[in-house]
């Protein structure tokens, strides 16, 4: 199995960029915020509807483990203790794994994304302002591993496809 995890923090087009490689791949797209919003109305509290996100995640990756699919993940991966574990993970499975670290180096248009998220917000958009997502997470942009590719959706997202496909290859 093939794993290719698009990272990063909320509103930086993860959810995008996935859904236009899984076009281009003929693979599926695996959101963190599909399993989160599906167990929203069962399980209150915000840490626990994360947590069996991600319980749900590792079966499902351990469920397709031994077969020759490409997953795509949409899941955040923001911190390096969550990142060491998914590595850890694909590697004691024999998954390849491919992370793309997504950022938006532009905070007017990474504010605005954030912004529109009151139109139609989701359970797991809990984050709809630059203000907010500035005092919750502190450090703005997170910083792309060695072996990770870094794509900033300031470009056109052609370029980026372009960029992600070689790199998966």
């Amino acid at each position: 199995m093939k794993v290719i995890l698009f990272r990063g923090r909320p509103g930086t087009g993860k959810t995008t960029l996935s859904k236009l490689l899984a076009g281009c791949i003929h693979s599926m797209v695996l959101s963190k915020d599909d399993l989160y919003d599906a167990v929203a109305a069962i399980i209150p509290d915000h840490d626990l509807r994360n947590k069996a996100a991600y319980d749900a995640l590792y079966r499902i990756l351990k469920s397709n483990s031994t077969t020759s699919i490409t997953i795509i993940l949409d899941f955040p991966f923001q911190t390096d203790s969550d990142l060491s574990v998914i590595k850890g993970w694909c590697h004691d499975h024999g998954v390849k794994l491919k992370v793309i670290l997504v950022t938006c180096s532009n905070e007017a248009l990474w504010s605005a994304r954030l912004q529109s998220r009151n139109d139609n917000p989701r359970p797991n958009q809990l984050i709809t302002s630059f203000e907010e997502f500035k005092k919750r997470y502190g450090v703005m942009h997170l910083t792309a591993k060695d072996d990770e590719l870094l794509a900033d959706t300031v470009e056109p997202a052609d370029i980026i496809l372009e960029r992600i496909i070689k790199y998966i290859e």
